[in-house]
């Protein structure tokens, strides 16, 4: 089955809004076995929007629309919808009250221009909208669904679930495995494991994200022992470089192990800014274990909250290897981590570049120290530098542990 992205909006044209929504549309859509042909972005324009969604009949079977069911003179997404589909727009009374019950919840005064985001084309199937007020909506191999991510969310689950079993899609289910490594290229990656795919079947893919490369597999059901094999050959030629698989992230994965080993810690950073600490406070459960995170930027802090000698600072510096060391030494728990480095962008020498971070870990007495260069703006090396010591503490971790 083949399925087209219809994004409306003029914002995600000129700049005033990045999409989102598609990625985790095509995501979704991937577990079915349900192939992404296109994906348009179209602005407000009735006409617009009414050739693209012809265009898109003509080739697909499965239309996902995201935007324009709001109730501003600019939402024309369902009047379109119904345009093209030769129906008129109607509104069921059961839905309307449910809208203006959320109205009542909320504090806000209901008006006439709101019937409008219950407004649909006769014989549409409708799916509840929890954390907002339009539904969704499904016609004739069309699906709509409101621009607000958290919206989408919240339906698009509701919709693909029926729609799965309404078109018997789950008759051999599709698998998906997820590798996902850190610290190695995706050229490199591609490299090593490319040989491994030689069944019939098995599709995989690279997708670059913010916590790793993820070698992506996807297949059907019956076909998971294959992949399970192919898994453990991966493991063999890139091991080094895997922290998880699937749902795991570098966060998660981290606080996992510490708590198996039954050590608490704490952190102590400079150039990260909090980053590190905010980053594993963000996962559920967390508090059992973590036990302080502290932001010494300046070296005055670095002294008196975690005992830096002056004489480190003043012969080797803030970012340096020696100073690492001594702020892990400065905190009290089973497992202490520090960062200190030159994000930029400013600051940086021929010695010390911008990008310089030196990550330290201890875990009990045994202590790591790290020296690390990275690439991009400020913001970029701080994020670097707070997954390389997540990456970093995963790998000392499942060796000790």
């Amino acid at each position: 089955m083949k399925a087209a992205i219809i994004l409306v909006g003029t914002e995600l044209l000129n700049g005033a809004m990045v999409d989102t929504n598609s990625i985790y549309i095509a995501e979704q859509l991937n577990k079915y076995g349900i192939e992404i042909e296109f994906k348009l972005t179209v602005r407000d324009i009735k006409d617009e929007i009414y050739k693209t969604i012809d265009y898109c009949k003509k080739n697909v079977d499965l239309i996902i629309m995201s935007g324009g069911l709001g109730p501003t003179i600019d939402d024309i997404t369902k009047e379109v919808i119904a345009s093209y589909c030769g129906k008129k727009l109607i509104v069921e009374e059961e839905e309307l009250q449910i809208l203006k019950e959320k109205f009542v919840n909320v504090g806000i005064p209901f008006k006439n221009i709101n019937v409008k985001e219950v407004e649909k084309p006769e014989g549409a199937i409708s799916f509840r909208n929890d954390v907002g007020m339009a539904p969704a909506i499904y016609i004739n191999g069309i699906a709509a669904f409101p621009g607000v991510p958290r919206e989408l969310y919240n339906m698009f689950p509701k919709f693909i679930n029926w729609y799965a079993k309404e078109y018997d899609l789950l008759q051999d289910e599709i698998y998906i495995k997820d590798i996902i490594t850190y610290g190695i290229a995706e050229s490199l990656i591609d490299e090593a494991v490319r040989d491994l795919f030689t069944e019939n079947g098995i599709y995989y893919e690279f997708l670059v994200k913010d916590y790793g490369i993820l070698i992506r597999m996807q297949t059907t059901q019956s076909n998971k022992n294959k992949v399970e094999k192919i898994t453990k050959k991966i493991y063999n030629k890139i091991g080094e470089f895997i922290f998880g698989e699937d749902d795991d992230r570098l966060e998660t994965k981290a606080v996992e192990l510490l708590r198996r080993s039954q050590m608490n810690f704490s952190v102590a950073e400079s150039c990260t800014g909090g980053m590190l600490a905010s980053t594993l406070i963000g996962v559920p459960g967390v508090s059992d274990i973590f036990k302080e995170g502290i932001v010494s930027y300046s070296n005055e802090a670095k002294i008196k909250r975690l005992g830096v000698k002056k004489d480190t600072l003043d012969i080797y510096g803030a970012v340096s290897e020696q100073t690492a060391r001594e702020m892990v030494l400065g905190l009290k728990t089973d497992v202490a981590i520090s960062t200190t480095g030159i994000a930029g962008p400013d600051g940086g020498t021929k010695d010390k570049p911008v990008g310089l971070v030196y990550i330290g870990i201890r875990i009990k007495d045994k202590i790591y120290v790290e020296k690390r260069v990275f690439k991009g703006d400020r913001g970029r090396v701080r994020k670097k530098a707070v997954s390389q010591a997540l990456f970093s503490l995963i790998k000392i971790l499942n060796e000790d542990v």
